[in-house]
């Protein structure tokens, strides 16, 4: 990662989709899971890096995501099938952290399944949540998981047996962005060229988060090549965008640190501040900000839609 240090101190003290249902390659090719030749039994190999958190978007119909790898410890393939018995835990969710997610709002495709003859493991149990614009945004769910019994004398790995997947809801705004814009400030009008996460924060909300930075902020350009002269005020400047989720135009641009007010450009050149979208891989947004209420301090960017945020 290249080194960006942190531009001159402001004028005023800065207190400084439908997701589908993957397999799981890494425990197939063995690259990582529990393999203990000396013991028979089932676990969740992903109880260790518990939660699993999945990002999906809000929608009104039903989002299907892949749900808890279950896999024989030690001694091989199963020689008959075998039956594995789950239950729903959310005691596991809140001891996570996370809020359970309502009753009637999601199903799961079954809690009884069976690892087949000749086989070490199950990937096909889904999480389907019915309804996800009913979900906030600004919470992250999870639903647990604990197998509970085994059939054909299996033990239960009793440090494997609960996993608790996490559910983060995206609003439409979400998702990774090619930024590019100037600064107006006089001095210092140059242009950015940088890859920026727009993460959703609310149904309406998105904030700016710089991957090269790996923090919540805002690129400034410092000279002509505008995807290396680069800096930023820090992650004090913190810009979050509001939009109409009607017209989508922008109706609020602020900043998550409230030392330094932001608030929408409304000068020459700024435009109307809103999201275009085509399609779901095209999207567009303009975005027209100033801190300090301060017409010669505005940011005028454009972000292009690239892909979805991890």
């Amino acid at each position: 990662m290249r080194k960006i240090s942190l531009f001159l101190a402001l004028s005023v003290s800065l207190l400084v989709a439908t997701t589908g249902c993957l397999k799981d390659k890494g425990f197939e090719d063995q690259r990582y899971g529990i393999q203990i030749s000396e013991r028979t039994g089932v676990a969740f190999p992903q109880a260790s890096s518990s939660p699993v958190i999945v990002g999906i978007t809000g929608q009104a119909a039903p989002i299907t995501i892949a749900g808890p790898l279950i896999t024989i410890e030690g001694s091989g393939a199963a020689s008959g099938d075998v039956t594995v018995n789950l239950q729903t835990d959310n005691a596991a969710v809140t001891a996570k952290g996370l809020v359970p997610l309502p009753a009637g709002s999601y199903t799961v495709s079954t809690l009884n399944p069976v690892i087949r003859k000749d086989s070490t493991y199950i990937d096909n149990i889904t999480i389907t949540i019915n309804n996800s614009n009913t979900l906030d945004p600004t919470k992250t769910y999870g639903v647990g998981f604990k197998i509970t019994g085994v059939s054909q004398g299996y033990q239960i790995a009793s440090n494997s047996n609960t996993v608790v997947f996490g559910i983060t809801i995206k609003n439409k705004y979400d998702g990774v962005y090619r930024l590019k814009g100037f600064h107006n400030r006089p001095g210092f009008q140059f242009p950015y060229d940088q890859t920026m996460h727009m993460i959703t924060t609310g149904p309406n909300t998105v904030q700016f988060y710089w991957p090269e930075v790996r923090s919540v902020g805002h690129p400034i350009g410092t000279g002509p090549n505008p995807a290396v002269n680069v800096s930023w005020y820090g992650a004090a400047i913190a810009p979050v965008v509001e939009f109409n989720q009607t017209t989508n135009l922008v109706t609020n641009v602020f900043n998550a640190d409230p030392v330094t007010p932001i608030s929408i450009y409304t000068g020459l050149g700024s435009g109307q501040g809103r999201f275009v979208e085509t399609s779901p891989t095209v999207k567009t947004m303009y975005v027209y900000w100033r801190y300090n209420a301060n017409d010669a301090r505005a940011f005028m960017d454009t972000l292009t839609y690239i892909s979805p945020r991890p």
